[in-house]
């Protein structure tokens, strides 16, 4: 497992950036995330591993069985070590599963609201909620889905979502950068995320 940590000489959020949790993943998430591991940071600590696991086996990370996987283990291990305040989860798709991940049924099926696409489908949502209780309730935790079948076309778009976690220094400027940039797409969002954890979180 690759790893990369920005140290910045100014106090600041400590930041875990992971791709490749799953199957093939890493193929798709690596490339995105070694280019970030490249920019500067101008606060905080940032580590970075873009890929957990290489073509490794398919367990859901909805599941308590992933998180008993040595990939589960080895991603819980990474929380406990760097203790980030922001988390960016980063997956990747197969044209087939677009209509399931972002379906607006999706919480009443499977228990976990749907996916919203920030354009050419580029997904944003909330981690597992069993992963989401590790964290404090004002960590700032999202899941960003990439589609294999256009990973060139979105490569930059992702860089920028994720340059925004990788910049900003409070989780509310996070937020703001969203809504100016995808306002339509945030406050579905928003709304997604309040209505599943009944306003005792705030988006992420």
């Amino acid at each position: 497992m690759k790893l990369y940590r920005l140290v910045a000489s100014e106090e600041g959020p400590k930041r875990l950036f992971v791709g490749g949790l799953h199957g093939d993943e890493g193929n798709y998430t690596a490339p995105i995330l070694e280019r970030l591991a490249k920019e500067k940071l101008n606060a905080g600590k940032a580590t970075i591993v873009p890929c957990l696991v290489e073509n490794g086996e398919y367990i859901g990370v909805l599941t308590e069985a992933y998180y008993r996987s040595k990939a589960g283990m080895d991603l819980l291990q990474l929380i406990h070590d760097y203790k980030p305040t922001y988390y960016f989860e980063l997956h990747a798709y197969g044209e087939h599963s677009y209509a399931k991940l972002t379906d607006s049924e999706r919480v009443n099926k499977i228990g976990v609201p749907n996916f919203v696409d920030f354009g050419d489908g580029v997904l944003i949502g909330s981690i597992a909620p069993i992963l989401r209780r590790k964290f404090a309730v004002h960590d700032f935790c999202i899941t960003i889905e990439v589609p294999k079948w256009q990973i060139k076309k979105i490569k930059q778009k992702v860089h920028e979502i994720l340059m925004i976690g990788l910049m900003q220094t409070d989780r509310e400027a996070i937020m703001r950068e969203f809504r100016l940039r995808y306002p339509a797409q945030t406050k579905l969002a928003e709304t997604l995320f309040y209505h599943y954890y009944h306003n005792l979180l705030n988006p992420f």
